[in-house]
């Protein structure tokens, strides 16, 4: 008799929202990909996905959240389960495009459009793989993966095992049978739990007061008026809204030279902030200069922060250890380097990012133990005011390294990172998704979803567009 699916455990209230969100058809695949290049003749032009298999053999054997598919998605009760073995055809896919020798940038950037809103088989682990020959001895290689069994790390983790095993084997050509065994472990335990995020009452009670007294007594009192401190001058684009028939994710990819990238770091030190604080300063001038109605007077931005340093847990463990922070910009009508003011921002962004990851009380994520029904709670957000303008989720500077087995870059390195994600139906109406190799350029996707913005949808490319000049420009200013 085969082997069957064995229970692992219930999803934790952060992943029944990843759960319900992609049930509902809402959110897919959030996608880390690399630029792969290999030493000459280490792969030839008949590429096959079978060339992959040990590299992603490698993966599965070192990350638990492979090996997992999701059951009763529909339900508040979603649970893990382990399978005993897994089809790697199922997992790993050649997309060819002859147009992306000319053209990378392009190519990448329709593979990363045709992944995004593909959603994942059920009853197999919520992951695939899709390889883009880019020319001689290069492709890109996608790993794209449900928010379910993991975060933006977890993708980097991907890559740091993938890449590891690529220049552990002597070429690609190398045959592996393409059903293997998962290994027998435990599913590690959820990042949300309670004993891991106490919530304080003054924390747990502050929004539902506020939602109760009127308006001017909760500021007099100072109050937060909820998890997000959106007011009337907010930009928070078009009401949340989604539609099966028409809705769907987009995507623009704009990238930063090393160079320019090098001096926006040394910048922000030199004005003792890091980089991301000085990120929304530019984000916010670009959406300043492009949203033109006059009663618009601050972004509220929404910040994925990485908890793993907070639990010891180390960079390369898969999983959902993220919560979020909510900080409001002014609106800004400047141009030129930054002002006083808005590194001034810059520094208390930077601050209020750090004091946010290193303490484990109080954090957002923790208060979705408390609703009765996930589910009927995301339901719920169709037709609301959204929480946030926008935001910024920075995975970091993948640091590829060496081979270790040669004391150099070996038969295989990396050369670019690229990262994206759905556009949100219920949250945010716009995402900057960045992610760079240590010493590299910075690559920036911008993610949407269509008619989000509270503008004609025609209209959206070119917006985006205006938005991706200004940052160039904001960077080139930096001084």
């Amino acid at each position: 008799m085969p082997d069957r699916n064995a229970f692992e455990r219930y999803a934790s209230p952060n992943e029944q929202r990843c759960v319900s969100r992609e049930d509902l058809g809402w959110y897919h695949a959030v996608i880390i990909g690399a630029i792969y290049e290999f030493q000459p003749d280490f792969i030839d032009n008949n590429l096959a996905c079978r060339s992959f298999f040990y590299p992603l053999k490698r993966c599965i054997e070192k990350h638990p959240y492979l090996c997992v598919a999701v059951n009763d998605m529909h339900t508040d009760k979603p649970f893990y389960e382990s399978v005993p073995t897994i089809n790697l055809e199922d997992h790993i896919s050649i997309v060819n495009d002859p147009a992306a020798v000319n053209d990378q940038v392009a190519a990448i950037e329709r593979v990363l459009s045709q992944q995004l809103d593909l959603p994942f088989t059920r009853g197999i682990p919520p992951w695939r793989t899709v390889v883009l020959p880019l020319g001689p001895n290069q492709c890109f290689v996608a790993f794209a993966f449900s928010h379910i069994i993991g975060d933006g790390p977890t993708g980097t983790a991907f890559h740091r095992t993938f890449l590891e095993a690529c220049r552990s084997i002597p070429d690609l050509k190398s045959s592996e049978p393409h059903i293997i065994k998962t290994p027998v472990r435990p599913l590690p335990p959820p990042f949300d739990t309670p004993e891991r995020l106490p919530i304080s009452w003054s924390f747990l009670l502050a929004p539902l007061i506020a939602s109760i007294l009127p308006h001017f007594i909760v500021k007099l009192l100072g109050l937060p008026l909820g998890a997000s401190p959106v007011d009337a001058g907010t930009w928070t684009g078009s009401p949340t809204a989604y539609d099966p028939r028409t809705s769907h994710s987009k995507i623009k990819l704009c990238e930063f030279e090393a160079a320019l990238m090098k001096n926006a770091i040394h910048v922000s030190r030199k004005h003792d902030a890091k980089f991301t604080g000085t990120l929304h300063q530019l984000v916010t001038r670009a959406l300043s200069k492009a949203i033109t109605n006059p009663d618009v007077t601050n972004f509220i931005s929404q910040t994925t922060i990485n908890m793993r340093r907070s639990i010891g847990i180390p960079d390369d463990e898969m999983g959902n250890f993220v919560s979020g922070c909510y900080v409001v910009h002014p609106r800004s009508n400047l141009s030129g380097p930054l002002s006083d003011e808005e590194w001034e921002g810059a520094r208390s962004a930077t601050q209020a990012f750090a004091t946010r990851a290193a303490s484990l009380q109080n954090q957002l994520v923790g208060l979705l133990r408390y609703l009765s029904s996930i589910r009927k709670w995301t339901l719920a957000k169709i037709g609301q005011q959204r929480d946030s303008s926008y935001e910024i989720s920075n995975v970091g500077a993948m640091d590829v390294g060496q081979d270790k087995s040669t004391g150099h870059m070996g038969q295989a390195s990396i050369t670019k990172m690229v990262f994206a994600q759905p556009g949100h139906i219920t949250s945010n109406p716009i995402a900057f998704n960045i992610i760079s190799v240590k010493g590299g350029s910075l690559v920036c996707t911008v993610t949407w979803s269509a008619r989000a913005l509270g503008m004609p949808e025609n209209d959206e490319e070119w917006f985006v567009d205006q938005l991706c000049s200004s940052l160039t420009e904001g960077m080139k200013s930096l001084e």
